[in-house]
C-alpha cells in the first residue's frame, strides 16, 4: 500500500518537472547521490535486514566452550580478531559473547573474515534468488492464481536456492559457487516445505490484510489505473494510517519474525557436516535431530525449530530488528535532509520550455 503511494507522489513529481529542462550539473549531483547512498542502501536493506538477522537465528545462546575455526591464510583466529569482545565478555558475562548481540559485534566479526565483502556474503544467490522468484510468481499470477497462493507456490519451487543462500550466510567461505551449494531438491522440499508455505504465507497475509483494511476504513488511496493522480487529502487519513501501521506491524511481529524464525532454523539443519559455521550453532538442537545415517531424518521438525528457540534468542532477535528498523529510518531522514535542498536548487535554476 505504502508503496503505491510513493509511486504516485512520484509520478506527481516527475509529471510537474516534464516541462523543465534541468541544468546540466543537476545530473552529476543526482549521479553523486547515486554513487554516495547506495552501498549504505545495500548494506541496510541486505546486510542489515537479511544477513544479521539470519545468523542471530542460527547462534546458539549458551554454547560450550567454542573456538572459531581460523579463516585467515596466516592462521590467525576468528578469536583472535576479536580480542576486544572476548575482554568484554570477561567483563559483562556469557550474554556479551554471543557474536549477534549488537549490530557493531555482528560487523567486527563478519570484517574480519574477509573484510567489507563479508557484508555481502550470499548476494550472488540472493539476486539469482529474486530473478527465479519474479520470474515464477508472474508467471503465476498472468495465470490468475491468486497472490496469497503464487507466493508460497514460487519459494517452493526455489526450496534449494532458499537454503543454499542461508548455508552460504552462516558458514565458513567456500570456493564453491552458490549453484554448487545447492542441497539435493528431495532433500530440501521435504524439510523445508511446510516452513516454506508458512513464511510465504505469512508474508502474503501482513501485505494483504493492510490493504484490505486501508480499503474497509475508506483510506483515499492511489488509484493503480490513475498513477499520475494523488488522492485528495482527509485528516481522517492521519488516524485510519496509523492503525494500519500498527495492524501491519503487529503482523510482522507475531506472524512473519515467527514463522522466519522457524524457516531460518530448519534450512541450517541441512548444513552438510563438513561445513563450519561463523557463529556458535548446536546442529542437534539440543538433542532432537538424529542424523540420517543412524536412521534419523537428518533435519529439525518445526516444533522442534520453535522450541529450540529460547527466550533469550527471541529477546536479542527483537531488539536487532528494532536497531535494524531505526537504521532505516536514520538512512531515510538522512537520505531527505540530502536530497530535499539539492532538488529545491535544481528546480530554480531549471529552464521552462516553450
Amino acid at each position: 500500500m505504502y508503496r503505491d503511494i510513493a509511486h504516485a507522489v512520484y509520478k506527481r513529481g516527475e509529471s510537474s518537472i516534464g516541462n523543465y529542462e534541468m541544468p546540466a550539473w543537476g545530473w552529476g549531483i543526482l549521479f553523486l547521490d547515486f554513487l554516495l547512498f547506495l552501498p549504505l542502501m545495500l548494506i541496510v536493506n541486505y546486510s542489515l535486514r537479511h544477513v544479521f538477522p539470519a545468523l542471530a537465528i542460527v547462534e546458539d545462546p549458551s554454547p560450550p566452550a567454542y573456538e572459531p575455526v581460523s579463516l585467515n591464510e596466516d592462521t590467525q583466529s576468528l578469536a583472535e580478531e576479536n580480542s576486544p569482545l572476548a575482554d568484554e565478555a570477561a567483563r559483562n558475562g556469557s550474554q556479551a559473547r554471543l557474536i549477534t548481540s549488537s549490530i557493531r559485534s555482528t560487523y567486527r566479526t563478519l570484517k574480519a573474515i574477509s573484510g567489507l565483502r563479508s557484508l555481502f556474503r550470499g548476494f550472488a544467490c540472493y539476486l539469482a534468488l529474486g530473478v527465479a522468484t519474479s520470474f515464477i510468481y508472474g508467471v503465476l499470477i498472468s495465470a490468475f492464481v491468486p497472490a496469497l497462493i503464487a507466493g508460497p507456490l514460487s519459494a517452493l519451487a526455489l526450496v534449494q536456492l532458499y537454503t543454499a543462500w542461508t548455508h552460504i550466510v552462516i558458514s565458513v567461505p567456500s570456493s564453491k559457487t552458490f549453484w554448487q551449494r545447492l542441497p539435493p531438491f528431495k532433500k530440501a522440499f521435504q524439510a523445508t516445505a511446510l516452513p516454506v508455505v508458512m513464511y510465504f504465507f505469512a508474508v502474503e497475509v501482513s501485505s494483504f490484510v493492510p490493504k484490505s483494511l486501508a480499503w474497509a476504513l475508506s483510506m483515499n488511496l492511489p488509484d493503480p489505473k490513475a498513477p499520475n493522480t494523488i488522492p485528495a487529502a482527509d485528516k481522517n487519513d492521519v488516524w485510519k494510517g496509523i492503525i494500519v501501521l500498527l495492524v501491519s506491524l503487529v503482523l510482522h511481529v507475531f506472524l512473519v519474525i515467527p514463522t522466519h524464525v522457524i524457516l531460518t532454523r530448519v534450512q541450517a539443519s541441512l548444513l552438510p557436516e563438513d561445513e563450519d559455521t561463523i557463529v556458535p550453532f548446536d546442529r542437534s538442537f539440543q538433542g532432537k535431530v538424529e542424523p540420517a545415517i543412524v536412521g534419523g531424518k537428518g533435519f529439525v521438525t518445526v516444533k522442534d525449530a520453535w522450541q529450540s528457540f529460547s527466550r533469550a534468542s527471541w529477546v536479542r532477535l527483537v531488539k536487532l530488528y528494532a536497531k535494524i528498523f531505526a537504521c532505516s529510518m536514520a538512512l531515510a531522514f538522512a537520505w531527505m535532509v540530502v536530497l530535499v535542498p539539492e532538488l529545491l536548487l535544481i528546480m530554480r535554476h531549471s529552464k521552462k520550455i516553450e
